[in-house]
């Protein structure tokens, strides 16, 4: 790429310029901010609640009627309705956040109905995820007690791993459609730059956002023999062929620099620990809050929710820093690899417009709740 190119106008220099009557990203931001907070409120409080007026007692020994007081069955059964109950409690709140305020801010173009069926799909998985994994949890507490949080922590691990490299393939699909990237110059460059990168993708694929929202995104999904390159629609629509290429070298980028095991190694991490403190709260308070003093008590399924949640946000803040990092780290490797540093400028500057992206968020709601550096440090530095 010849320096002459790199010192061309931004692409997106009238893109990025903001009409009065535009919305507004940071009321966009502080609107979700409240929204999340609520959410994360109600996280706490309703398993709070189950513990301290002795519900969570009653809830075991109603579903024990049911199961025969067989523990693996009957925590099964307290996970799938504690899940169903969750989601019911915060619908209103998931409703304004994912419908109202999107289209509030012309940014969703999804209607009721399908917003609904998306909803009843991700509550169904859920329910079966949570059903799955705390009847794992439950059958290593009955049978390795002294251990079950080591042997959870590797079962957990081995899966997280295990739903990386299927999730392109069949998670994804039940919420999006996609479809392969056509051939043509798009595709050959996006290959070719994958094989020089030595990083196999089996293939490309157009990710169907655009009958939902004006939001884009683009990424490298799975591994192995599952890892694709997907582009949304949305992004092929606002972006040019060099803006698409240098984001996909950024994505490929976190590939060649093992980020994606640097972050399973991190996840890890923190399933250990979390299954650590989890264990050791079970031992402090197993008798308390009308328990029975059984490691393998199900009805101590909301302690093990509030331990859970602590160590997120303990170690929130911590892990969002190691992960821009190292984005920060595959920026740099995407403009090194294509010379392309005022086409990354000006395709931050388009996902900020499109995804309406505070700018300059606050240092404190940077440091703690984002995986990303700020639009503002990203092009600041393509463009030094």
């Amino acid at each position: 790429m010849s320096d002459q190119k790199n010192l061309k106008p931004s692409a997106s220099a009238e893109y990025g310029q903001k009409s009065r009557n535009a919305p507004d990203p940071v009321r966009y931001e502080r609107a979700n901010l409240i929204l999340s907070a609520l959410s994360f409120g109600i996280y706490l409080l309703v398993p709070a609640l189950m513990l301290l007026t002795g519900a969570s007692a009653w809830a075991r020994d109603t579903i024990g009627g049911w199961t025969g007081n067989v523990v693996v069955p009957g925590a099964a059964v307290y996970a799938t309705i504690g899940a169903l109950c969750l989601s019911l409690i915060t619908l209103p709140l998931s409703f304004y956040y994912g419908y109202v305020l999107e289209h509030r801010y012309g940014l969703s173009k999804q209607g009721i109905g399908d917003w609904v069926w998306q909803w009843v799909k991700g509550l169904a998985l859920q329910s079966a995820f949570a059903a799955a994994f705390i009847a794992a949890i439950y059958a290593l507490l009955e049978s390795a007690s002294s251990l079950w949080w080591i042997w959870a922590s590797v079962l957990f691990s081995i899966v997280s791993i295990f739903l990386a490299a299927v999730a392109p393939v069949l998670l994804m699909p039940i919420f999006f459609k996609f479809e392969p990237l056509p051939e043509g110059e798009l595709k050959h460059r996006l290959m070719a730059l994958s094989n020089r990168l030595g990083t196999a993708v089996r293939g490309a694929y157009i990710w169907r956002l655009g009958d939902r929202t004006v939001k884009a995104n683009a990424a490298l999904a799975g591994w192995g023999r599952t890892r694709r390159i997907i582009i949304s629609d949305t992004l092929m629509k606002n972006h040019t062929d060099d803006e698409i290429e240098v984001i996909i070298a950024h994505e490929l980028g976190h590939h060649v620099n093992h980020d994606i095991w640097r972050g399973i190694a991190v996840q890890t991490i923190l399933i250990f620990i979390s299954m650590w403190a989890i264990d050791r709260a079970l031992i402090l308070w197993g008798d308390a809050f009308g328990l029975n003093g059984e490691i393998n008590d199900y009805a101590n399924l909301p302690l093990l929710m509030l331990v859970s949640i602590a160590v997120g946000v303990i170690a929130l803040p911590m892990a969002n820093t190691y992960s821009r990092h190292r984005e920060t780290a595959a920026d740099d490797f995407a403009m090194r690899v294509t010379g392309m540093r005022s086409e990354f400028a000006s395709a931050m500057e388009k996902l900020a417009d499109l995804n309406l992206s505070n700018r300059q968020p606050n240092w404190l709601i940077e440091t703690v709740l984002h995986s990303h550096p700020s639009i503002h440090r990203r092009v600041q530095r393509a463009r030094e």
